[in-house]
């Protein structure tokens, strides 16, 4: 009987260990980022994990990194229309953006060495302006 209870439990734990195995969600693709023009937002692949492109507008003196690797300057008086132009309508840079909706609201750029550098550049303006983060140049 004994046999029979422990069985019965060790069958109940595989099963639901098994169906744990097929609930896993699938796997980040951070090979592109996503531009949203309603909202300004830079997300990293299919996650939900964005940066506010607003947050260059009170902080172009980090911008230098961007700049740096796009080869012209984020300027005002819109400086947020200025990034976007850079990422979407790079000069030189060996990418195109891909519409990514009909209404033209979602834009996609490949992860590279330049939009790698707007994201890294935009996480630490955000670590700086919510979670007190120093930046260094």
């Amino acid at each position: 009987m004994l046999r029979v209870i422990t069985a019965t439990l060790m069958t109940l734990a595989l099963t639901g260990c098994m169906d744990s195995i097929t609930k896993l969600s699938e796997p980040a693709d951070v090979s592109y980022y996503t531009v949203d023009l309603k909202n300004f937002s830079y997300c990293q692949g299919n996650r939900s994990t964005c940066r506010d492109l607003s947050s260059i507008v009170s902080s172009t003196q980090y911008a230098g990194p961007i700049e740096q690797a796009y080869g012209y300057k984020i300027s005002g008086p819109n400086y947020r229309g200025s990034l976007l132009r850079m990422i979407l309508n790079p000069e030189g840079a060996p990418y195109t953006a891909e519409k990514a909706s009909d209404n033209g609201r979602f834009y996609r750029v490949p992860a590279n060495a330049y939009t790698d550098t707007v994201w890294q550049t935009l996480e630490n303006i955000n670590d700086a302006l919510y979670n007190g983060k120093i930046i260094m140049d």
